[in-house]
């Protein structure tokens, strides 16, 4: 696993957990060349169009954040965050869901990030959860919720008979894999295949491989120990829910450093 300046990271083989010391000039020049690839997938980010620039859609970033609610602000800062993450530790996969839905000016629906392994040909459902302290909770506490809550919201999605859901994944793998057809034949005919499923009524999540993602914006002061990761991993195995299963804990002190960076960077 690579590493990054002002992170440090406690990797197991199913689970890891990165601790954020430091939003250090090295993680801001991956904002700055992943930004665009994250929002709006690798094939438009390959365009030498103004809209899909880094200036430009530092902007759109922007326009959707500001004036949002605390929860959504966090949440979208989360999703932010695991991409970056993913992108930089975990490059056996490939993100196969931008992050901005364009058609709706906003963020996007459906699953938080669709990632492929083609190394395996096997596609993983990410949920990601985030929030700061929960109130009379310490960092360990309040991570398990957050976890379980990853983990139940995408159960209960997984195991739901709608379209729609599928639609949209195969809709946004489309788009964001447009130039690259051998992983697009891939992954739709994954995607394709579990949209069969949901039309024949047999929706069910125990052969999905997941990924369950935690960030907490909480003082390192009192810090996610390794062993809560592990044994949620454990329980969530023993319950069967999912084919594959890794977990993902990041705890860094505050998002809001990320919306002041993306701000000066919107400025200059």
């Amino acid at each position: 696993m690579s590493s990054l300046k002002g992170v440090r990271c406690v990797s197991q083989e199913y689970h890891v957990v990165f601790y954020v010391d430091d939003f250090s000039e090295e993680m801001k020049n991956i904002f700055r060349t992943q930004l665009s690839y994250i929002c709006h997938g690798a094939s438009k980010a390959s365009r030498s169009r103004k809209k899909y620039n880094y200036k430009n859609t530092v902007k759109a970033f922007i326009k959707r954040y500001e004036g949002k609610p605390d929860s959504t602000k966090i949440g979208m800062m989360g999703e932010l965050l695991t991409h970056i993450f993913i992108i930089q530790f975990l490059p056996e996969f490939n993100t196969i869901s931008p992050f901005f839905n364009m058609e709706e000016k906003s963020i996007t629906k459906g699953f938080d990030v669709l990632l492929y392994s083609s190394s395996n040909n096997e596609v993983w459902i990410t949920e990601v959860k985030s929030g700061e302290l929960h109130k009379g909770k310490d960092s360990n506490e309040t991570n398990k919720i957050l976890l379980s809550t990853a983990k139940f919201d995408l159960k209960g999605r997984l195991n739901q008979n709608e379209d729609s859901l599928w639609d949209n994944a195969i809709n946004k793998a489309t788009l964001a894999l447009e130039n690259k057809k051998d992983t697009k034949d891939a992954v739709l005919e994954i995607l394709e295949e579990i949209g069969d499923e949901i039309t024949e009524q047999q929706a069910t999540s125990g052969d999905k491989n997941v990924i369950l993602v935690s960030n907490l914006f909480a003082n390192l002061n009192d810090e996610i120990q390794e062993h809560v990761l592990d044994n949620f991993y454990k329980k969530t195995m023993d319950e069967s829910l999912f084919n594959k299963l890794f977990v993902i804990s990041l705890q860094k002190n505050t998002y809001r450093k990320i919306y002041q960076f993306l701000k000066d960077e919107e400025k200059s």
